[in-house]
């Protein structure tokens, strides 16, 4: 049965702008290859569903629940599995996404695994580490069902029914208050309610792996100290490097990797520089500073790229929870999950050890997920 058409043109999935690539000299290019030809890449919280083209269309794009799912730019990308942090076609309905409604990212969720099961012969569903091997020797990139925010309202059931569905990692919450506790954008930083320390017990329960990127830096430290099982800061910032309010204190990332847990590097256009020019490396600075802090057993790849004009997503859909300011149209080397492997050689040109690429590329964000959701 062929794909539903959407009414939309749709963003280009690869080469979208002109975005460049790492230079390298011939034996570091020849080891990058070595490297891409077993390595584990994983990108624990991108967004591959393709925007329209026009960014004022995406509100009606998102209404119309009609989507396409990025296979080709997470190919072009040399990832072997991505997270797929769902949460963004709920904006067409709740302006705010710290407010989006259950039934919405359940709707989301649902069509998007249609679509996987119909790319079965490429694509393969993650639901456990083991998976992740399995669909690399399978030739296949996996998939892993992630929400960025757990949209449960104050039914503690629903954490069972997303497990249901296949999600394995969420996050509790978004940038406002909600039932569970404070986000990171909340006037007050009160941490958990009772409710949110139930959210937890059940998510540690059940094997959902618990994100904190959007969380308050009370709510996230009483996660932390309370999860039984190791939590992930999954696409952030180190407010030493670039304060800003989406970034993470040093306490709090110390934290997370004091438990057991994963700390990962973003790439959101305007959050890392103010530089209109900005590129990849102030997404590498941040690894830099990343290692040196936590150690480099604890980081991990958390892009949160998008497939279409992100800079745009921001002006029309995210409001007061955009980036302070917008100087560049976006990031160049890192501006879509087409440009995956640039992470690589990126990596390879600052200095960093074969043995160090592989555990921040992906065999962390491996372990995590065993030790975690199996």
């Amino acid at each position: 049965m062929p794909l539903p058409t959407p009414q939309f043109a749709l963003a280009a999935q690869v080469n979208r702008v002109s975005s460049m690539r790492v230079p390298l000299d011939g034996s570091q290019e020849l080891r990058f290859q070595r490297l891409m030809d077993d390595l584990l890449l994983i990108d624990v919280h991108q967004h591959p569903m393709v925007l329209a083209a026009d960014a004022n269309e995406m509100p009606a794009y998102f209404r119309g629940n009609v989507y396409r799912w990025g296979f080709e730019a997470v190919r072009a990308g040399g990832w072997t599995t991505v997270a797929t942090a769902n949460l963004l076609s709920c904006l067409g309905k709740e302006p705010d996404a710290s407010f989006s409604h259950f039934d919405d990212l359940v709707d989301e969720v649902g069509m998007m695994l249609a679509d996987i099961h119909k790319q079965c012969d490429s694509v393969h569903k993650i639901t456990r580490a083991q998976d992740i091997l399995d669909a690399r020797q399978a030739g296949k990139t996996g998939w892993l069902p992630t929400l960025e925010h757990l949209s449960i309202g104050h039914d503690l059931h629903r954490v069972d029914v997303l497990y249901g569905i296949g999600v394995r990692l969420a996050g509790l919450t978004y940038m406002r208050k909600s039932f569970i506790g404070d986000g990171q954008y909340e006037r007050t930083d009160c941490g958990l309610s009772e409710f949110g320390e139930d959210v937890v017990r059940r998510m540690n329960d059940v094997g959902m792996a618990i994100d904190l990127s959007h969380a308050g830096s009370r709510t996230a430290l009483e996660a932390i100290a309370l999860s039984e099982t190791p939590v992930v800061f999954s696409h952030n910032a180190a407010k030493a490097v670039w304060p800003s309010r989406r970034a993470r204190s040093d306490e709090d990332l110390l934290a997370c990797a004091a438990r057991g847990g994963l700390c990962c590097v973003t790439a959101v256009p305007n959050s890392l520089s103010d530089d209109p020019h900005q590129d990849i490396n102030c997404v590498l600075d941040q690894y830099d500073y990343f290692v040196k802090l936590v150690g480099v057993d604890h980081v991990g790849i958390g892009t949160d790229t998008q497939i279409g004009d992100h800079v745009g997503f921001h002006r029309v859909l995210l409001g007061r929870n955009a980036p302070d300011s917008l100087p560049a149209a976006y990031l160049d080397g890192l501006e879509s999950p087409a440009d995956g492997s640039n992470i690589i050689r990126g990596l390879i040109a600052r200095g960093y050890e074969d043995g160090a690429i592989r555990k921040i590329a992906g065999q962390n964000a491996v372990d995590f997920l065993r030790r975690v959701i199996g």
